[in-house]
């Protein structure tokens, strides 16, 4: 099997899978604080894109809290309040190194869903979201309820394909 270089696997990986960003690494402690409800903007959005996959990894095991997690977009221009991409999740009490909580498109009220296991998605984006439109500028984020993270650390990746012209996103944080 021939090894390709780093740039031809790049270019391949967005072919198939669209546009890929991630956060660093991030304390749930320090923004997954459910117990009052904050809003963690991951990505910043300028225009138009469909965002195909969007979910939190867990670097580090989530604590034996009940915080749910979910996906919203905000807008600075035009104004657009916080909007919710989908429901909150199950409880992400004491889920393990590796799993996720993956937002799953489709209807607006459809909850993010915890992976079964660690290293395995089982879910995976069913219907695509566009977000954004021309000449918009804002953040998808996460609101975390319900219960304070005490401990643990995880990423967030997004792929994503522009849909107007000059439409990228990029990690907040």
């Amino acid at each position: 099997m021939p090894s390709y270089q780093p740039s031809t696997q790049a270019m391949i990986g967005y072919i198939g899978g669209g546009m890929r960003v991630e956060t660093s690494t991030l304390a749930n402690a320090t923004y997954l604080l459910g117990a009052g409800g904050t809003q963690t903007e991951l990505f910043n959005v300028v225009g138009r894109i469909l965002v195909l996959q969007l979910y939190l990894e867990l670097v580090v095991a989530a604590s034996a809290h009940a915080t749910t997690i979910q996906f919203n977009c905000t807008f600075t221009t035009p104004v657009i309040a916080l909007n919710a991409m989908g429901g909150a999740s199950a409880a992400i009490t004491s889920k393990g190194q590796g799993q996720r909580i993956v937002h799953v498109g489709g209807a607006v009220a459809t909850a993010a869903v915890i992976t079964d296991s660690a290293g395995l998605s089982d879910v995976t984006c069913v219907t695509p979201h566009i977000v954004g439109g021309h000449g918009f500028v804002g953040t998808i984020g996460i609101a975390a309820a319900a219960a304070d993270q005490a401990s643990g650390s995880f990423r967030a990746m997004m792929h994503y394909l522009p849909y107007s012209d000059g439409a990228y996103a990029e990690a907040a944080l």
